[in-house]
């Protein structure tokens, strides 16, 4: 998202346009409530701390998000909605099971350590969301490690892969990703080549020996 961390909602021009001003307004907030979040953890952070840290009233902030589980919400929804874009685009690719594979990881990879403040905020406070978002994660969760499962029985089904369990497999792969925000800033290397590294050691245990 953009950065917004130096200026205020009340610094854009009143005479914007509604789309420029809600986009603006709306990036404010969420970068405020993760830098809150991070600092003081969901439940301590009250909707007045971030109403003064927007530098709005508490009934404007209101205007814009209704609760903090709501921002919780609405931080997940914008940050990953390029990402499932990407990887919807990547699903419907003619590709071989190891190109896909190498290209999931590596996007997911890189997607991760841009995001690292958000993740580091969504696995610790995730518990906040209301039921139906619950279930929508947990459903959009299960189709994305189904997706996965089905990439690794393409490819042993065609002799790329070994035989290995196609889940344990997909849980190993989904784990490792899942933490690669909180270690790949030791590794002096661009998100692109550590993640492009993640999925050559991955391929590396996958692929069939040449015969």
């Amino acid at each position: 998202m953009p950065k917004s961390s130096s200026i205020s909602i009340k610094d854009i021009d009143q005479s914007s346009d509604d789309t420029t001003r809600t986009d603006f307004v709306r990036n404010v907030i969420l970068e405020r409530g993760i830098e809150l979040f991070l600092k003081k953890g969901f439940s301590a952070t009250s909707m007045n701390d971030l109403a003064e840290a927007c530098k709005v009233s508490k009934p404007a902030l209101y205007h814009y998000v209704s609760s903090k589980a709501a921002l919780l919400e609405l931080l997940y929804d914008y940050i990953t909605r390029d990402f499932f874009a990407v990887m919807t685009d990547l699903r419907q690719q003619s590709l071989g099971p190891a190109d896909k594979l190498y290209n999931l990881i590596v996007n997911q990879g890189m997607y991760n350590i841009k995001h690292s403040s958000f993740l580091t905020v969504f696995w610790r406070e995730r518990s906040y969301f209301d039921a139906a978002a619950k279930n929508a994660l947990a459903q959009r969760e299960r189709d994305y490690e189904h997706w996965v499962i089905s990439i690794i029985n393409e490819g042993q089904v065609l002799g790329v892969f070994r035989a290995n369990d196609s889940r344990v497999t997909t849980m190993g792969i989904l784990g490792m990703l899942s933490t690669i925000h909180r270690w790949a800033h030791h590794i002096d290397k661009s998100s692109k080549e550590v993640s492009e590294d993640l999925a050559e050691l991955v391929l590396s245990g996958l692929l069939q020996p040449s015969k």
